[in-house]
Formats: C-alpha cells, structure tokens, sequence
C-alpha cells in the first residue's frame, strides 16, 4: 500500500512548525511529508534588521530545511499551480519541465511577498528586508555609501551618501532603523573624514505615532530614545514617489536620501491569488480550524491565511507567533481529520510585544507587563536567541551577540559587479537622469514618460532643448560606444520610468545582438549635430515661432472608447494622416495614424469568440504619444521628428490640452521661402555693386 503523501508549500514558521509537529505525529512507514520552498533554509525574520546592520553573519539566520527536519522530503523547485478539485500541485522540476504530485493533504503555507510598487519609484530606488539576499544586499550598500562619502570631496553629496530614509513605522521599521543608525554612528571613528553631524537617519511613518501594537507610553520612550540618538521622524507623512535622489512626502516636502528601506507594502503569492477560495485583502478565509471550504483535505496558515482566533473572535495578524502556534495545531487537525475525530478550531493568546529599538535599548511587553531600555533588550536577545529553529544557531548567534559587546561590527562587504546589471528607475518630472559631462556607467530604454535630450549653449550660457524622446526609445548609447563623457544632458520632462543597462552588459549586447547594433548605429547617425553643417537653416529655424507655423488639428479628435466605424469615417471624410485621442480635460493620451488601421485586423481575429468583440480606439491607438508644448522651439520640433520619422506632431498648452498640430511639410516650406528669400537678395546686390561708382 502506497503511502500517503502530506504536501507543504512553504518553509516560513508556519509551514516548518507544521512539518515538524507532522513528523512527529505520523509515522514515516505510512506517511510521506513534502515541503516545497524556493529556497533551501527557513529565514528568521525577526533578526533581518541585525544582518542589514552586520551585527549577525548573513547565514547564521538562515537555517538550512534539510538539517532542519528530519525526515522531510524539502524540495527547492518551484510550485506553479495548484489543483484543488483533483488533489495535486503542478512544480517546475530539474529539468524546466512542469510535473505533477498528487498530494492526500495540502498545507499552504507561502506567506506573502513585499510590493514597493504601491508608491511610484519605491520598487526600482527602495531596499526591502524579506529575504537573507535583501538584508546582505542592503549591508553591502550601507557601507559602500560610507566608503563613498569617506573619499567624497562635495559636502553636499557626503551628506546625501549618509543619509538614509526608512519607510514604515511598525516593528521592522522601527528595528532596522535603530540598527542603521547603530552601525553608521558606530563606526565613524574608523573614517576619518566623516563627522557624526553629517549623519541622517529618517523615519517615514503615516500614522500619528511608530509601533502603533505597543502602548502609548512604550510608544512615546522608544521615539524619545531613538531621537535622542540622532534619528529624525517624519508622523503622519505619506511617501509618495522615490527616485535615485531620495524621497517624495504627500506634503510637497523632499527628504534627500542615498538608502532607502521599504517596510511597507505586501501582495499575495501568485499561487494564492489563483485558487478558486475566498479571500480577504490577498488572504485565504480558512474555516475555524484552519482548513479551506469546502474541501477536506486543503489547510492554510500563516501570513497567506486569514484565521480566526477563537480567543479573541478577530482575524489572527501576521506574525510569527501566531505563525508558529498555527503551524502546530494543525498538524494535530491533520492528525484528527485522519483519524476521522473532529478538529478543533485555532485558539492563541498572544504572548505580547518585543521591538529593539538600538542603542541596547529595547521596548517589550509580555502578558500586560510592560519593560522598556537594557533590561528589555536583554529579553528580547534572549527570547529570540532560544526561539532560534536549530540548537547550531542558537551557538553562532549568541556567540556572535557577545563578541558584539566587545569588539566592533565587520565592516567588509563583497563589492559585486554593478557594470552588468540590468534595473529600473523612477525619475519624478524635472529630475536629470543624467547631465553632460557625467561619465558614461549605463544605456536607458524609456519605459514610461517622456525625456528632454538638453544641449549646453555657450552663446546664452544656458541649457537648450534639442529633442524630445518618448516610451521604447532610448539614449546613453553614443558616451557608451566612444567611450567619452556625456555629450547631453537628460531630464525628465514627466515622471519617467526607464530600464538601465550596465556598461559591460550594453557592450555585450550590442556587439553579438544585430538588431540592437543597427538601432544603436542608427540612433547615433540620427543624433549628431547636423545644424554644425547648416548654420543658415538653423538661423532661420531659431527666428521662427510655434505659434506661426501651427495648424488646427484637422477633422476633430478621438475618444479612448469610440468604435472603429467612426476612426474610418473620420479618416476617410478628411483624408487624415493621423489623429489625436485625447480624454474627458482634452489631454492627449494616444495618436492612431493610417499604419494603426492595419492593426484592426490583427486585433479582429484576437477578438474572435470573446463576449465584447467590437474593436474601440484604445485597441489599437500607440499610447503615450510625443507632444511640444506651445513654447517649444522649432528646432526641437525638427530633431524630435527626425528621432521618430514622424511627419506631424500634436501641440499641447501648459496643462497637456491639445491646442494644434505641427506638420514637417510646413516647417520645410518656412525655411526654403526664407532660404528663397536670401538668394535673391544675394544675386540682387551681386548685380548692383558693379554700377555703384568707386569713389562713392
């Protein structure tokens, strides 16, 4: 008889406490236990903040499953699907192939994954600290950015490389924080340019108080501690946007920042949002003991899992505590619906608060009592050091936390090679990506938004703008391939979002990809200064205004929502190139052009058997499109045209409201009725200079 197979998704608290209790409870001859994790270790989260701030090796929170739990089949593949209806989980196996496991009961216990992606920027500039890989990644730039400032010779930029922002007032905050803060200020002494004033540790919280769990006057010591050593606390501040230069509140304020560390922010694991289950805020509903209507043999706990609490009839709260209670209960429940008993349903008291707050300081309470400073923080090393999942970390860990009272953290980190990274950034409207005479590091494709490419002008002394570049183009690729300083600046002309290429990456690609290589090639032909050569055109193309030259845009404009009947008859009436798509306040938020019409039947055959197959505006207009804004100089008009081989380009005022169009044809015939106009007063005093006398 085969045995029956108990699969776990998930190596968390929950999902590791349930293995374990599993094990124990059921015999290996007639049960077979499966954990699957992406990774091979159980993380303990409550000490990320401690590796982040190197005051506890990388690997010494990270205890390995297989050393773990004994007699537990712990697989790394990924899990792709689950089959609630016919009981198996679909995996990516060694091979890349995707295999099936039947399973007798399920566990799902995958928690949730952060989402910087709520506020504009926070994804691509900000660090998260869930995983062993964020907390080394952000002990490693903390001091880099210290390294730098070390050597710096800008005062304004050693204090933006000391400076760093946290986002989030809660327990993990609050903890990384302190621990920032702790480890710059204590390792000042062995730099000898950097100076406790020039130090900035911020708090970014949108509540009127940190650590809202904990009482008020737990609250209000722990915000006086961590004031008093040096951190500055942003209450009922919402951050709105990041960028590479620092952080955006909704108040209109900007605190300029090196680091910043998201600790907001969560959305459910793929594989929770697909099952046909009820949820609640990206949470499965379980039942009171824990399993997943109306199936018998489907479980979920911890973060991924909305359990009630029969002690206190709420919703349990996603930490570990109660994490690990639920993970072994239910394996009693487990055990229970095996034995065809009843199950009982999840009842935990919490067993209070525990929060270091740095300095050797701390904020605890447990059971009502309420401890703050040293004495507290003593608790919490050592609760936490017993909570440790293997009797080999518990040693490490506390060896490591006496050494710590004595000697200084490590200061070492692996450098790794940034030239090759492939990453995105948010850049708010106004900001410069890059400005000229910048060395060349990366090559940006735009994203999102629209960029401005600024030539500096020593006639005015001033920057000018040469060229508008809009979503799929890209720049940096000319510095890049000569291997010289920027030749340009470029900035954000609306809030951007780009892909960056390293240096070593871009050279790679563009030398073995041919496409790539032809595009760069022929961005840069279309790029140099062509003006250089045709300094009469340029003359005549910089005593022209917008305004002279702009036209209505013809046969009227286009909604989002309007049905392809009426682009054909607009098009067809008026004999259009192209026409503008604009929204309810007359911004221009798309452009179909006669190229566009062949895409309707493309888009026909896709729509062919669905419930709404009437092709709309939005199916088939290019989003995004480039616009000149009235006070546009000609000459921009000019470059950005030949950028994109547009022969038309939209007119917008201040607020991006379609006011006009401008046409390459009209622009031209301005400049050879002008060019015209010269010559023929050229040959005209070629032909009188002769008859004037000599002595006049």
């Amino acid at each position: 008889m085969p045995k029956a197979t108990i699969v776990i998704v998930g190596g968390g608290f929950a999902g590791v406490k349930c293995a374990r209790e599993l094990r124990k409870l059921l015999s290996k001859e007639d049960y077979k236990i499966v954990l699957f994790n992406r990774e091979n270790h159980m993380v303990f989260h409550p000490l990320l903040a401690e590796v982040a701030s190197a005051a506890v090796q990388t690997k010494h929170v990270a205890a390995p499953l297989r050393q773990l739990l004994h007699g537990v089949r712990c697989r790394t593949e990924d899990v792709l699907n689950i089959d609630l209806q016919n009981n198996f989980v679909e995996y990516e196996a060694y091979d890349c192939t995707r295999q099936k496991m039947p399973y007798d009961h399920l566990v799902l216990a995958c928690g949730n994954r952060p989402n910087l992606a709520l506020v504009p920027g926070m994804d691509e500039h900000a660090f998260p600290l869930k995983t062993v890989g964020d907390a080394l990644k952000l002990q490693s730039h903390i001091i880099d950015m210290m390294e730098k400032a070390e050597v710096c010779d800008d005062p304004r930029r050693i204090a933006w490389y000391l400076s760093f922002t946290v986002i989030g007032g809660g327990f993990s905050g609050v903890e990384v924080a302190g621990e920032i803060n702790d480890l710059v200020r204590s390792s000042r002494r062995f730099f000898e340019t950097i100076q406790e004033e020039m130090i900035t540790v911020n708090l970014v919280h949108a509540g009127p108080q940190i650590l809202p769990e904990v009482s008020p006057t737990l609250r209000d010591f722990a915000r006086s501690q961590m004031a008093k050593r040096g951190l500055n606390f942003y209450l009922n501040a919402k951050a709105t946007q990041a960028t590479r230069e620092g952080v955006f509140l909704e108040d209109g304020r900007f605190i300029p920042c090196a680091t910043i560390v998201c600790t907001i922010g969560t959305t459910p694991h793929p594989l929770i949002s697909r099952l046909p289950v009820k949820q609640e805020r990206g949470r499965i509903i379980t039942q009171p003991d824990m399993s997943l209507a109306p199936y018998q043999n489907a479980w979920a706990i911890g973060d991924c899992a909305a359990v009630p609490n029969a002690e206190s009839g709420e919703l349990c709260p996603p930490v570990a505590q109660f994490a690990e209670r639920q993970g072994v209960q239910l394996a009693h429940n487990i055990c229970r619906r095996l034995r065809d008993e009843p199950t009982r349903p999840f009842y935990y008291k919490t067993q209070g608060h525990l929060c270091s707050i740095g300095g050797q300081s701390a904020v605890a309470e447990i059971h009502g009592i309420r401890i703050s400073g040293f004495i507290a923080w003593f608790m919490w090393r050592a609760i936490y050091l017993f909570k440790l999942p293997s009797f080999t970390q518990m040693i490490k860990v506390g060896i490591e936390w006496a050494c710590e009272l004595v000697f200084p953290r490590d200061l070492s980190y692996v450098k790794t090679d940034t030239s090759r990274a492939v990453s995105r950034a948010f850049y708010k409207q106004g900001d410069y990506i890059f400005r000229q005479g910048d060395p060349a590091t990366d090559f940006f494709v735009i994203e999102q938004g629209d960029v401005e490419i600024l030539v500096h002008s020593h006639e005015t002394e001033q920057e000018e703008i040469v060229a508008v570049l809009g979503a799929g183009d890209f720049f940096g690729e000319a510095a890049l391939v000569t291997n010289r300083p920027r030749n340009a600046s470029v900035k954000a002309r609306s809030n951007v979002l780009v892909v960056t290429l390293g240096r070593s990456l871009f050279s790679e690609m563009s030398a073995n990809l041919g496409p790539l290589r032809d595009a760069v090639a022929g961005a840069i032909k279309r790029r140099r200064n062509v003006w250089k050569d045709l300094p009469d055109v340029r003359r005549i193309l910089d005593g022209m205004k917008l305004e002279e030259i702009m036209e209505p845009v013809p046969g009227g404009v286009l909604h989002r929502d309007d049905f392809l009947d009426g682009i054909l008859q607009l098009f067809c009436q008026h004999r259009l190139d192209f026409c503008c798509v604009v929204d309810h306040n007359d911004k221009v938020v798309g452009v179909v052009t006669r190229s566009d019409l062949l895409r309707t039947i493309e888009t026909a055959a896709n729509f062919q058997g669905q419930k709404d197959d009437i092709i709309r505006v939005h199916h088939i207009m290019m989003n995004e499109p480039i616009t000149l804004r009235k006070n546009e100089l000609i000459p921009v008009a000019v470059n950005t045209m030949r950028e994109h081989g547009l022969k038309n380009l939209p007119v917008v005022d201040e607020q991006d409201r379609l006011i006009g169009c401008v046409r390459i044809e009209t622009i031209l015939a301005q400049v050879v009725n002008e060019l015209t106009k010269k010559r023929a007063i050229r040959i005209t005093n070629e032909f009188i200079r002769p008859a004037i006398p000599k002595n006049v």
